[in-house]
């Protein structure tokens, strides 16, 4: 059985620590805000993304790869630019939040609003 993210909140706000600089149209190089260690971030057409780091490698290949590590998270939040980007771990949650939701992988659910001005 595939692992799954348990603490989306808190891996939310590591996310939110990294460096994100867009490559490539789907390529993204992140650098951990903790290491220093940067990761390679790929978005994939079935709307997750693949990443270098050592909770990617260990994505199973039945769910594309995908990965929900806080890597993925900020090239999310770094592609919403104006709109705030959360991390669920429940659908019923993700979903009491009223806003479009996106499945990134690991168990890991997404919702974004706009940033107040």
């Amino acid at each position: 059985m595939a692992h799954t993210i348990k603490n989306a909140k808190f891996v939310q706000s590591k996310s939110r620590t990294h460096q994100v600089r867009q490559v490539a149209p789907s390529a993204y190089e992140v650098t951990s805000g903790a290491s220093g260690t940067r990761y390679e971030v790929t978005l994939t057409p079935a709307g997750g993304a693949t990443c270098t780091c050592t909770w990617g490698h260990y994505r199973p290949k039945s769910g594309g790869f995908r990965s929900g590590c806080s890597h993925a998270i900020a090239v999310f939040d770094y592609i919403a630019e104006q709109r705030r980007v959360s991390a669920w771990t429940n659908e019923e949650d993700a979903k009491r939040q009223h806003r479009p939701t996106l499945n990134i992988g690991d168990g890991v659910i997404l919702t974004s609003r706009k940033v107040s001005a």
